[in-house]
């Protein structure tokens, strides 16, 4: 009986994030909510945008850190453009609820909140793997994969 309460249980948490993952070898939030997400994908609609909210711990300091959104439909990606002040992850930096940008600070959490605009050219897509990743002089500096149904408007 304690076997199925534990698998149960770590089922439950483990669902809790199935629809994000990190990528391997970068680092990646510690957490990720949305009220677009549950289970195991995100659903968001076209012309729309949809809001993130994620944990970061950055292991060092960052000067400038830009956004970017791609969109993998049958292997292919598809990068999103971001729109100012969105494409600038700086603008959405928080600590203990003030924003406070760039620079980072090393190996404090920091909390991201992250507007995205599903432009009416997004793909249509059910499953799709979205990569999302902060870029400091074109390097990715944090990435996170998250599964997305984008429906049409």
């Amino acid at each position: 009986m304690f076997k199925f309460v534990a698998l149960v249980l770590l089922l439950a948490i483990s669902s809790t994030q199935a629809f994000w993952s990190g990528c391997p070898g970068i680092l990646g939030p510690t957490t990720i909510t949305s009220p677009a997400c549950s289970g195991a994908s995100c659903t968001v609609v076209q012309g729309t945008t949809a809001v993130f909210s994620s944990t970061i711990t950055f292991t060092r300091a960052h000067s400038h850190l830009m956004t970017r959104l791609t969109v993998f439909i049958a292997g292919v990606g598809i990068v999103i453009p971001q729109t100012p002040p969105h494409d600038n992850a700086c603008n959405a930096l928080f600590r203990d609820g003030v924003q406070v940008g760039c620079p980072t600070v090393p190996n404090v959490p920091t909390r991201y909140d992250l507007t995205l605009t599903i432009t009416t050219g997004t793909p249509v897509t059910s499953g799709a793997d979205v990569r999302f990743e902060l870029l400091e002089n074109g390097v990715v500096e944090v990435c996170a994969n998250i599964v997305a149904n984008i429906v049409a408007a």
